[in-house]
């Protein structure tokens, strides 16, 4: 079951659909497929269900910020502007660095936690 798991997060950072593996999830830099090509599963089964990737994103970008903050006070001999810039600029471009990976993640997380398309009972 653990190994299982881990594969389906293997799956996600590989940017390959959690269900089989084979399929792609993105078409381009930044949009996705609606399905999978492979095996069919849809990859969003309603509107705003991948808002979950920007909570994703928002951490590993503040994870790369702390991290950079940490690694230039005490390995470098900057200046703090000079440090300042570089940490602008690492923060603005973070969440457009990590947004495939946090797609790819979140879509894992939902596929494990109730899987990506199930039929909605008739009301």
């Amino acid at each position: 079951m653990f190994l299982e798991i881990l594969d389906i997060f293997g799956r996600g950072l590989k940017l390959r659909c959690p269900c089989c593996g084979h399929g792609r999830l993105f078409r381009t830099a930044f949009r996705t497929y609606g399905h999978c090509s492979a095996c069919g599963e849809r990859f969003e089964r309603e509107p705003g269900q991948s808002f979950g990737a920007i909570y994703i994103n928002v951490g590993l970008s503040a994870l790369l910020a702390v991290s950079g903050y940490l690694v230039t006070n005490a390995f470098s001999t900057l200046t703090m502007s000079q440090q300042l810039g570089i940490r602008l600029l690492v923060a603005a471009l973070g969440p457009v660095l990590f947004f495939r990976l946090a797609k790819g993640l979140w879509t894992s997380i939902i596929f494990l936690g109730e899987g990506l398309y199930l039929q909605w009972p008739n009301r």
